[in-house]
């Protein structure tokens, strides 16, 4: 189960801020109280294991979820070289004492492909979510990549931050942060987009935005893909008096 901060009434002396990223993940901030409160958790999905006979060029995962998911089978699968999408997807390859070949300065697909130099005729494995968007898969197919996508695992409601979520929403926030198109969408299932109004909307990048624009809602987002740059990004707009 997803850890889900505290929402017991209090006197704040800061403003406070609604984390929703899956993941909590170690930040602090001097302007703000940081509330995570997962919208999204994740559940492996069963595959074709004879995949995982064959020998790769490359194993490509782009998430901390994915290396999650697919850690039981690192073992199980031969691969040359392994690239990541992004410092904490490499961080947690590298905790578990992996080391990455490859990680694009822009930590998007859209910034792998920019900077990912694949053959003709590498053979690619690339376990990600169901509901992954398709661009870096087709665009490796285009480089004349043999590219093998596994649906390892899947996004689904975290449903114990409801609740919670609706707690801290009355309590009239200073902003609140998405970190994909799944809690975007989680969200405006549970509430209305004028739940929104009144507040600072923050996302990840520009598909999660892209997400939030579908339901009318505006939002900001970091140059880098990150919740440590989406934190600095709000700091930053709140001592300008933003």
């Amino acid at each position: 189960m997803q850890k889900i901060s505290s929402t017991a009434s209090m006197n704040r002396s800061r403003p406070f801020l609604i984390m929703t990223q899956s993941r909590e993940q170690e930040c602090q901030s001097d302007r703000f109280v940081l509330h995570h409160v997962p919208l999204i958790t994740t559940e492996r999905l069963s595959f074709d294991a004879s995949l995982l006979e064959d020998e790769y060029d490359w194993l490509v995962l782009t998430s901390r979820n994915a290396v999650e998911h697919f850690l039981p089978y690192m073992d199980s699968v031969k691969f040359d070289r392994l690239a990541s999408i992004g410092r904490k997807t490499s961080e947690s390859l590298e905790a578990h004492g992996f080391t990455v070949d490859f990680e694009p300065p822009d930590y998007s697909q859209e910034g792998f492909m920019a900077h990912f130099t694949a053959q003709p005729g590498d053979r690619v494995l690339y376990p990600v979510s169901e509901r992954a968007r398709p661009l870096l898969y087709e665009h490796l197919g285009r480089q004349g990549c043999t590219v093998t996508r596994i649906a390892l695992y899947r996004p689904t409601d975290n449903g114990a931050s409801r609740k919670v979520l609706q707690e801290l929403l009355m309590e009239k926030p200073y902003g609140i942060t998405f970190s994909s198109p799944s809690g975007v969408r989680t969200f405006m299932k549970w509430f209305a987009p004028g739940m929104l109004n009144g507040m600072t909307v923050a996302a990840i990048g520009h598909v999660t935005a892209e997400a939030l624009e579908e339901y009318g809602v505006s939002s900001i987002q970091p140059a880098k893909e990150t919740v440590e740059d989406m934190i600095l990004m709000l700091e930053e707009r709140i001592d300008r008096g933003v």
